[in-house]
């Protein structure tokens, strides 16, 4: 069964609460979940969330949504994904980020494809960068989830779930890449710039079907939108986690 595992918190340290921010009435996360379950070649989407009370409200729009809602630990991420996973016999898994909200199902589809296509142990379109931010899709196999669930030590592996798996050498990886360079647009949700962004893509597409070329487009032709999260680091989070390693030895 291919799944897609969601991660979402509401205890962004950036933007607390960040995935069920209103864009038009409706909750990010359920604009992002319902955009997921357009996708073609997915058996299942699942949200992954912690079992801390503040991230309840997470599980009752699940419930609203007939979404099926995991709750595990909310650092140790790769155990949350591994034991969710696990519960819903997932042979291969797509992770997404709750703070991309605007993904696009078509292009999960292929990534997904190319994955099954090539029979390799992780297949990512954001390690080189040539998609928007925001657009980052990751296929990995439950062996490939296993081994790292075992393995893996540093902080920065058991939060962000993929570093092992990517860097381990243990495992065979295939990079999706276009020609076209699109890494300088930003359209994930971190800061309040960004989700003024999301929420002016949002409203002006108005319902319409749009994948991240129609996005681009948008930001393009509207540069003021562009650039209000146009200077916002890439990564922060990951950085951070790679500064526990640090201090922690590794």
């Amino acid at each position: 069964m291919i799944g897609i595992i969601v991660q979402a918190r509401m205890s962004s340290t950036r933007l607390p609460g960040k995935v069920l921010l209103p864009i038009n009435g409706v909750p990010m996360l359920e604009i992002q979940l319902k955009r997921l379950t357009q996708t073609k070649v997915v058996d299942k989407v699942v949200v992954a969330t912690s079992n801390e009370a503040l991230d309840s409200p997470i599980e009752t729009l699940c419930q609203k949504l007939n979404i099926e809602c995991y709750r595990g630990d909310l650092n140790d991420v790769l155990a949350r994904f591994y034991h969710c996973a696990k519960a819903f016999n997932f042979s291969h898994i797509i992770r997404i980020c709750g703070d991309c909200p605007l993904i696009d199902p078509e292009l999960i589809d292929q990534i997904v494809s190319t994955h099954i296509t090539n029979n390799t142990d992780y297949t990512s379109n954001c390690v080189t960068r040539c998609f928007p931010d925001g657009q980052d899709v990751e296929v990995f196999s439950f062996n490939a989830l296993e081994t790292a669930y075992e393995k893996a030590k540093k902080p920065s592996e058991r939060e962000h779930v993929t570093p092992f798996i990517r860097d381990s050498n243990l495992f065979s990886l295939e990079d999706f890449t276009i020609d076209q360079d699109y890494s300088e647009f930003r359209i994930s949700v971190d800061h309040p710039q960004d989700f003024e962004v999301i929420s002016a893509i949002y409203r002006h597409f108005d319902g319409q079907q749009f994948g991240y070329q129609q996005i681009v487009e948008y930001l393009q032709s509207h540069p003021q939108v562009n650039a209000l999260n146009a200077d916002i680091e890439l990564n922060e989070g990951y950085k951070l986690s790679l500064l526990q390693d640090k201090e922690q030895g590794f």
